[in-house]
């Protein structure tokens, strides 16, 4: 059994059940950490899974606990090494994020607009379809660039994902490209097309991703301090 726990409102793991009595047992664990493992309804503190409990010699499940121990900022994986710890971002943190980048894009994309209009207007083009049509393109190129240039950007992040101190990467933890940015951005519109359930698929997938995430191999994780 793979068991994920908190520690410094981070969240760690998978580790197996030695390990986590170990950490238990050598006090890195205190009974009122968090703790989740597949099948749990949700995270419950230590002292409320009696399983976890170490018996018998302590020092010796510590001790064989040990690799997972090293480091309360660090994670135990499966192959034996130590990395630093992901802790993915949350449904609703996401979605500030979003409003706020939907009010920065609001502000630009009104001045485009007037001045868009007025010279079509002033250029003989008054046919109010045609107006809004090439309004909504302009539209949809200002988004695409403003999610794509700085999603791949050193920052790896929009304003609305910094304020909220969340940024994207790719399966690794690694900045992603300008052309991975685009194909994430416009994958959002087949997550909204199908009722939203795209963006909804992030509060049932282990890594907390939407479908536009996993279209483009991404992740969206907290920023480490």
């Amino acid at each position: 059994m793979k068991w994920h726990y908190s520690h410094q409102d981070e969240q760690h793991g998978p580790v197996t059940d030695e390990e986590i009595k170990g950490l238990i047992a050598a006090g890195n664990i205190t009974p009122d950490n968090l703790v989740w493992c597949e099948g749990m309804a949700g995270w419950e503190p230590v002292s409320n899974v009696p399983e976890l409990m170490p018996s018998g010699n302590t020092s010796e499940v510590a001790a064989h606990a040990a690799p997972a121990a090293v480091g309360s900022m660090s994670a135990y994986v499966e192959d034996s090494t130590l990395s630093q710890a992901v802790v993915y971002s949350g449904f609703w943190r996401r979605v500030a994020a979003s409003l706020i980048d939907s009010v920065i894009l609001s502000v630009p994309g009104f001045i485009l607009g007037i001045v868009l209009g007025l010279a079509m207007v002033s250029g003989g083009i008054d046919d109010t379809e045609v107006v809004e049509l090439t309004g909504k393109v302009v539209g949809l190129f200002l988004g695409w660039l403003y999610y794509a240039l700085m999603e791949s950007s050193s920052k790896q992040a929009t304003i609305g994902k910094m304020v909220m101190g969340i940024k994207v990467t790719d399966l690794e933890g690694n900045q992603i490209s300008f052309g991975r940015a685009s194909g994430r951005h416009f994958g959002k519109i087949l997550s909204a097309l199908i009722l939203a359930i795209g963006y909804l698929m992030m509060l049932f997938t282990q890594k907390k991703q939407t479908l536009h995430d996993l279209m483009a191999g991404c992740l969206v994780v907290k920023k480490s301090q």
